[in-house]
C-alpha cells in the first residue's frame, strides 16, 4: 500500500514537471517567433532626441577603452550623442584612456573627481553627471558594459509613445 502511494505521488510529480516544462517551451517558443518581428519602424528611425550616456568608472583601465571604442561605431547621429565618463577619482589609467578617447572624439566628454569628492559610490558620480548631461533622454551605461551598435536606438524608440517615462535594456553580464 505504501509503496502505491510513493508511485502514484513519483508519477503525480513528473507529470507535474513535465507539465512545467512544456509550459516554459512554450512560453520561449512564442517569445522567439514575436522577436523577429520586432523591428524599428520608419517613424521610430525619424525619432532622434538628443541623448547623454552617462558612464561612472572607477579603476575601469581594462574595460573602459572596449565601451567607448564600441560608442564610436554606435550607428545614432553622433551631433546628438553626448558620452558623459565620469571618472571617479581612479587611481590607475582610466582617466588618461578617457581622456584620450576625448582628445579624439567631440561628443566624448571626461568629468575628473578629485579624492576629495569623488569614491563616495556610483551614485555620487552619477548625480555629477546628471548635472552635466544636455540630453532629452539620459542613459547609464557600466563602464564593462558592451552595447550593440544600434543600441541607442532600441532604447529611445519606446520614448516615441509620451506615456513612456522610463526603459530599461536587457543586462547581459560579461564577466
Amino acid at each position: 500500500m505504501i509503496l502505491e502511494a510513493l508511485e502514484f505521488c513519483f508519477f503525480l510529480l513528473t507529470a507535474t514537471m513535465i507539465a512545467y516544462l512544456l509550459r516554459h517551451y512554450i512560453f520561449t517558443i512564442s517569445v522567439l517567433r514575436d522577436s523577429s518581428k520586432i523591428q524599428l519602424t520608419t517613424q521610430s528611425s525619424l525619432y532622434q532626441p538628443t541623448v547623454s550616456i552617462l558612464i561612472p568608472a572607477f579603476n575601469e583601465e581594462k574595460v573602459i577603452a572596449r565601451l567607448l571604442q564600441r560608442i564610436t561605431i554606435f550607428t545614432y547621429p553622433k551631433d546628438k550623442l553626448q558620452v558623459i565618463v565620469i571618472d571617479d577619482s581612479s587611481n590607475d589609467k582610466t582617466g588618461a584612456i578617457a581622456d584620450s578617447y576625448k582628445n579624439q572624439y567631440s561628443f566624448i566628454e571626461v568629468v575628473h573627481r578629485s579624492a576629495s569628492e569623488g569614491g563616495r559610490g556610483k551614485a555620487s558620480a552619477m548625480n555629477q553627471g546628471f548635472n552635466l548631461a544636455k540630453g532629452e533622454i539620459i542613459l547609464c551605461f557600466d563602464a564593462d558594459y558592451c552595447p550593440q551598435k544600434n543600441i541607442v536606438e532600441k532604447l529611445t524608440h519606446p520614448f516615441i509613445d509620451p506615456i513612456v517615462g522610463a526603459v530599461q535594456g536587457r543586462v547581459v553580464v560579461l564577466n
